[in-house]
């Protein structure tokens, strides 16, 4: 306590490094399966220790673990001899009041984190629910989570392919034409209707595109560079909308051209016809475009079709 006062440092004099270790290995095991090896290289690389531990060292750590009340097993050889940590009685209790009170805190910041930092949220509460009695608390994590269900490491993968605007393979599953492979260049994450869509530009299509990320199985291939000179043409549109201006929420590719009282004249441009039409769509009966004349038409169809099968 003495030298700690003094230097305000923790130093190996002033750490049990028998119970340290051993601590260590257990948040190791809490991580993953971890075999001698990668036991060894951790504690090799650790700050505090950066020394080479025998195996028979780590033996006497895993049996303190033990006799603690962890039960512990270890695969085969072939199966590369790794520790598993089945269970511990170090477990966290968490009651249902203050489940509620999580469930509304982590609801209200859904609605303001980036991307990054719901992700780094999820990995933070699904840690906690696999380390608590409290099964309910997993269930009402679940319900409420914006990333629930969706594989974390796929969600980093692809927040980076976004933020290096790279362009992948994925392997998608359509709901029309089932497992097929996509080709895009990537763009950005983003919700639409509490729903995570990753956007970019398609080249099987010539056009921009919005997938749904839980559909994406997986990143098949990320090209080193970019394909040059992609014909893509894009589509202007205007219509005009009976709204509050203060009501209304304007897409990426929308701006407003004009108002005159409650009705607003706004133009949109896209490469993706699909997607200017669910949008036109979207808005109802509050909706009619103006121009180009052949993409009213083809609204007007859209429309007689739907209500003939209505």
């Amino acid at each position: 306590m003495k030298e700690f006062i003094k230097n305000n440092k923790i130093t190996y004099n002033l750490m049990s490094f028998t119970a340290f270790k051993s601590l260590l290995i257990f948040s190791l095991l809490l991580e993953s399966p971890q075999s001698y090896d990668d036991i060894i290289e951790y504690f090799a690389s650790h700050d505090f220790i950066k020394e080479k531990i025998s195996i028979d060292t780590i033996r006497v750590y895993l049996n303190s673990l033990k006799r603690a009340g962890c039960q512990i097993t270890k695969t085969k050889r072939a199966e590369g001899g790794k520790f598993i940590l089945i269970s511990h009685p170090f477990v966290l209790d968490i009651s249902e009041e203050q489940t509620k009170t999580i469930t509304k805190l982590c609801k209200t910041l859904s609605k303001t984190l980036e991307i990054q930092d719901l992700i780094l949220l999820e990995k933070f509460l699904r840690k906690i629910s696999s380390n608590i009695k409290n099964n309910s608390f997993k269930t009402a994590i679940e319900k409420i989570s914006v990333l629930s269900g969706l594989e974390i490491e796929l969600l980093e993968n692809l927040l980076n392919c976004c933020l290096n605007k790279q362009q992948i393979i994925l392997k998608y599953n359509s709901p029309r034409s089932g497992y097929t492979d996509l080709e895009i260049i990537c763009d950005k994450l983003g919700f639409e209707n509490n729903k995570l869509y990753i956007y970019g530009t398609s080249l099987d299509y010539n056009q921009s595109c919005y997938l749904l990320v839980n559909r994406i199985v997986d990143i098949k291939e990320i090209k080193s560079e970019k394909s040059q000179n992609l014909n893509i043409e894009e589509v202007t549109i205007r219509y005009t909308l009976k709204s509050d201006k203060q009501e209304l929420q304007l897409k990426e590719n929308e701006k407003i051209i004009n108002i005159e009282q409650n009705k607003i004249l706004i133009e949109a441009k896209s490469s993706n016809k699909f997607a200017l039409k669910q949008r036109i769509l979207s808005h109802g009966n509050l909706c009619t475009v103006i121009e180009p004349e052949d993409f009213r038409q083809e609204i007007i169809s859209t429309l007689k079709r739907m209500r003939a099968e209505y």
